[in-house]
């Protein structure tokens, strides 16, 4: 049996059995799966069985409709998948005799380059706020010099006093 489990704070702990061909999902009452969110659509989405698997289409929702944090118009439903709907999230579980047999496993093909990896020349490129200019480099030499200073000075008139 497909179920949608509420992972969210408003549906966390609820087990939904999808028992009809088409559910959905709203803040209007009039939906299988009401959730009472204001980021959540009147009527949002709709799943379904099309006899061969689990869909969900999003019904021209304002704040859009994601399965595993990509928004879509409609898709295709997997074990596991997370449908987040406005804000509030789902995921979806179902058994294996409810889903497509003939579908081929996803596969990642990994490309591995000949020969050893070089060493970056300098990793004066890795700050996501990119290099610092030079002049700003001596700017700050500049100012913490002159901090240097004052502490100093602030120690020797604490030494003065302290002694005198």
């Amino acid at each position: 049996m497909a179920v949608l489990i509420g992972m969210s704070k408003e549906v966390k702990g609820t087990n939904l059995e999808i028992t009809e061909e088409k559910i959905t999902i709203g803040r209007k009452s009039d939906n299988k799966v009401p959730v009472d969110n204001s980021s959540v659509s009147g009527h949002h989405c709709e799943v379904f069985y099309d006899g061969e698997r689990y869909q969900v289409r999003d019904l021209g929702s304002t704040n859009g409709t994601r399965v595993n944090t990509r928004e879509i118009t409609e898709s295709k439903l997997r074990p596991k998948d997370i449908l987040q709907v406005g804000s509030v999230e789902f995921m979806f579980d179902a058994s294996p005799g409810e889903m497509m047999k003939d579908e081929p496993e996803k596969t990642t093909n990994v490309e591995i380059a000949p020969g050893p990896a070089a060493a970056p020349e300098s990793f004066g490129n890795i700050s996501p706020f990119g290099a610092r200019k030079a002049e700003s480099k001596g700017l700050w030499f500049v100012v913490m010099v002159l901090l240097a200073l004052v502490a100093l000075g602030a120690l020797i008139l604490l030494f003065t006093q302290l002694t005198g």
